[in-house]
């Protein structure tokens, strides 16, 4: 089930790359999230958001105009 959130967080990339996004929502499989740069996120990331103690890595799933699905895949 997934449940909305508004948190600030991360995407890592394979590069170290560190990519501010918007948390907007999760579940125990992935989630949802919104970045300001308009570019292309490559096929894995890390997910980080330190408040709910998130690090995970994820697959994007699906992306476009500034927002993406993330499936967890640890």
């Amino acid at each position: 089930m997934r449940q909305a959130v508004f948190r600030q967080g991360a995407l890592i990339l394979a590069d170290g790359e560190k990519l501010p996004v918007a948390l907007k929502n999760i579940s125990a499989t992935g989630a949802r999230v919104e970045y300001f740069t308009r570019r292309e996120l490559p096929l894995t990331v890390t997910l980080v958001e330190p408040t709910l103690r998130i690090k995970s890595r994820a697959r994007v799933v699906w992306q476009g105009d500034g927002v993406a699905g993330l499936a967890f895949t640890e």
